[in-house]
């Protein structure tokens, strides 16, 4: 059965009545009958989402076609289902013969990301209140924590691009110390706290889920890349990105501006450090996840969706700075590294055994969530989902 255009009410009991779903029953995110009285003029609504007909138990979450393709050729995708909102060059949802996986992209960027998921997230159709997210597409790795190919499950995913710029030309003779033109909002200096702060800047991900991704993901083996890449690699002098592609546990970094070399790399770095007092190491960049991390975290507080049940996945397509023997420009333009197909490759690779798992244990283990939910801190800097942030300052002005 294949959905083309907006799905129509009488569609929709079509396909409840041919396919055999077992419809959610009706939580307690289902919508208030009664509209409470108030006196403060501060109308709150309730969103539910009773007529819900899919509940997938995992969804994939790509950006762009690269990354989607490889599962839509590894999985029985077999429903194709278009919901408005969706990016234009992606609308449709792709899902398994029973529903039970399903894949949506984004489109690239962080604007794409976050429109993207909020449509999917409050579309009706969907109930996502059980389901894990997995966020998987392909990043620029740090050598000294990863290598072409190798696949990174973050912990912490930290946005660097709310930040003031200036030209070198511009503060190099007033300000030499600095260490790049890059200042946080509200600060004075490179490496300064933000002294106000939009709410996105870091999230925290639910570490014993991710951990488990890591422990199933590291019995695969995966695809170490071509001849090419092997080659370029040893033009490194760090282990981690002359070795085999590997699964590891470290960071993301989310701008929509590409950035290379020596000078940005370092500066990112500590200031990932900064952000989550010392406790984010910074291995992958990309654009999008931050953006998609806020969507989940608000969609969360409102009973939509469990921000517990997220996990973030970057495999490695090229290296975020270039080895010793090349400048940057050079490197950034005109480099020869073999390609992305080994990152790609292993978006399925490494992506599949936790999928698998959900699904074969779903009631014995994921379901209820118990086993693998979080003990340290979930969501935002602004502690949206309750709790104490680890990361941050005492105080901040909220932009």
């Amino acid at each position: 059965m294949k959905f083309s255009a907006s799905i129509s009410l009488a569609s929709i009991i079509a396909t409840a009545i041919s396919t055999p779903i077992l419809k959610r029953e009706i939580n307690s995110t289902a919508l208030e009958e009664d509209v409470l009285d108030t006196s403060n003029n501060n109308i709150q609504t309730a969103y539910g989402k009773p007529f819900a007909v899919y509940q997938p138990k995992a969804f994939i979450v790509s950006m762009f076609e690269l990354e989607r393709d490889p599962w839509l050729k590894a999985m029985d995708f077999v429903h194709n289902i278009t919901i408005p909102g969706l990016s234009p060059v992606y609308p449709t949802i792709h899902c398994t013969t029973n529903y039970t996986i399903c894949q949506v992209t984004t489109g690239e960027g962080e604007i794409n990301a976050a429109s993207s998921v909020t449509a999917l997230t409050l579309n009706p159709l969907f109930d996502l209140t059980k389901t894990y997210f997995l966020i998987a597409g392909i990043a620029g790795g740090e050598p000294e924590y990863t290598t072409l190919g190798g696949v990174t499950f973050a912990k912490y995913a930290v946005q660097v691009g709310l930040e003031y710029q200036l030209a070198y030309e511009d503060y190099h003779e007033t300000n030499s110390n600095w260490t790049s033109g890059y200042v946080p909002y509200g600060a004075t200096s490179p490496l300064e706290y933000p002294g106000n702060v939009y709410g996105t800047e870091v999230f925290e991900i639910n570490e014993k889920l991710r951990d488990r991704a890591v422990a199933l993901a590291s019995n695969v083996t995966l695809n170490n890349g071509n001849t090419l890449n092997k080659k370029f690699r040893k033009l490194y002098n760090e282990t981690a990105a002359r070795g085999d592609a590997k699964v590891v546990k470290c960071d993301v970094l989310t701008s929509d501006n590409y950035f290379t070399g020596k000078v940005l790399n370092d500066y990112f770095g500590n200031l990932t450090k900064l952000l989550t007092n010392g406790s984010a190491t910074y291995c992958s960049t990309a654009q999008e996840d931050n953006a998609t991390l806020e969507v989940l975290t608000r969609l969360d507080k409102y009973g939509l969706l469990d921000f517990e049940r997220v996990m973030v996945m970057r495999t490695i397509s090229d290296f975020s700075r270039p080895p010793a023997s090349m400048s940057a420009y050079e490197y950034f333009f005109n480099r020869t590294d073999g390609g992305i197909e080994a990152s790609l490759d292993n978006l399925v690779i490494a992506g599949t055994p936790i999928l698998h798992d959900i699904i074969h244990n779903w009631e014995t283990v994921y379901e209820k969530g118990h086993r693998y939910a979080a003990e340290n801190y979930q969501g935002d800097i602004y502690g949206t989902l309750g709790g104490t942030p680890d990361f941050g300052k005492s105080s901040f002005e909220v932009a």
